[in-house]
């Protein structure tokens, strides 16, 4: 049985996404709103926990033209499956106007 799990986890861990087919994913769902102006992704995991869950995530944003105005999207995917564990919207419009 021990083995069993053994063999199960080293599969997950070969089946990991990349840093780059999580951000491919995020891009993708951005693109079907409206186009993307520039992405990005750290390619070094970093440890995350809130509250009981702990785990190592991916930071990376998306940027893109929203009325005019350039909104940037910070996100934080588990390293793990790839799931968005935080997504956060910024307006840099004051600072671009400076």
């Amino acid at each position: 049985e021990m083995s069993a799990s053994l063999v199960g986890s080293e599969m997950c861990i070969r089946d990991r996404l990349t840093p780059q087919q999580i951000l491919h994913r995020v891009r993708h769902e951005f693109q079907k709103e409206t186009p993307i102006q520039d992405s990005w992704i750290n390619t070094r995991p970093e440890p995350f926990q809130k509250f009981a869950l702990k785990t190592f995530v991916y930071h990376g944003g998306v940027s893109r033209l929203e009325d005019q105005q350039l909104i940037q999207y910070d996100f934080l995917a588990d390293a793990n499956t790839g799931s968005i564990l935080e997504l956060k919207r910024n307006n840099f419009n004051a600072q671009l106007n400076n």
